[in-house]
């Protein structure tokens, strides 16, 4: 679950079913500046929304099937990416590895997960590293925009190193894990979604 893991067979091992999306800057991002509050209030609002829905939608999550799953948790991602637009695409794949949740792209802007995330009845996992992935796409764009955001230079300078210095999961997983980026958004993702459920409780 991270921004550079497997990156190449990103690239080459694409669902052809998958949709492409243009990789223009007005489909990238949509509003003019983005507060880090404002960001945050967006993503806790839209866990909440999704849990308050499914105490009412037919079939709630846990009992509904693959397809359905899947077309709930895209109007989830969709509820906070509609205003800021980091990515331009959430798409399910099929055959990765057990232990790669999910990528976001850099070059295509869009986020891939595991397929076999949709399996579980809760969603929880799911939901997180959708918002994990979400933060690197915004990590990405503050990098390279820092005057859209607000993020202060400092933390886009660390950013920016560990984008250029990533450490693999595989050479050293506790590094992996612990590097800035990774850290970030582990706890964007954890916090979003403690926040949301808790308020929709």
């Amino acid at each position: 679950m991270d921004f550079l893991e497997n990156i190449e067979d990103v690239y080459n091992e694409l669902d052809e079913s998958a949709p492409t999306q243009s990789t223009d800057d007005t489909a990238y991002m949509r509003s003019e500046f983005c507060d880090e509050h404002v960001l945050e209030d967006i993503t806790t609002s839209a866990v909440q929304e999704f849990f308050e829905s499914d105490e009412i939608r037919q079939p709630p999550y846990g009992q509904a099937n693959l397809e359905q799953r899947e077309q709930y948790l895209k109007g989830f991602y969709n509820k906070f990416n509609e205003l800021t637009g980091y990515t331009n695409n959430l798409h399910f794949r099929k055959g990765m590895e057990p232990n790669n949740l999910g990528a976001f792209n850099p070059a295509t802007k869009q986020i891939e997960l595991n397929a076999d995330l949709l399996l579980e009845n809760d969603p929880q996992t799911v939901m997180e590293t959708i918002m994990h992935e979400s933060r690197h796409a915004y990590q990405d764009f503050a990098i390279n925009n820092p005057e859209q955001v607000s993020v202060e230079k400092e933390t886009l300078n660390l950013w920016e190193y560990n984008f250029n210095n990533y450490i693999s999961p595989e050479f050293d997983f506790e590094a992996y894990v612990n590097q800035p980026v990774e850290a970030d958004a582990n706890d964007f993702s954890e916090r979003m979604f403690s926040e949301g459920f808790c308020n929709a409780a």
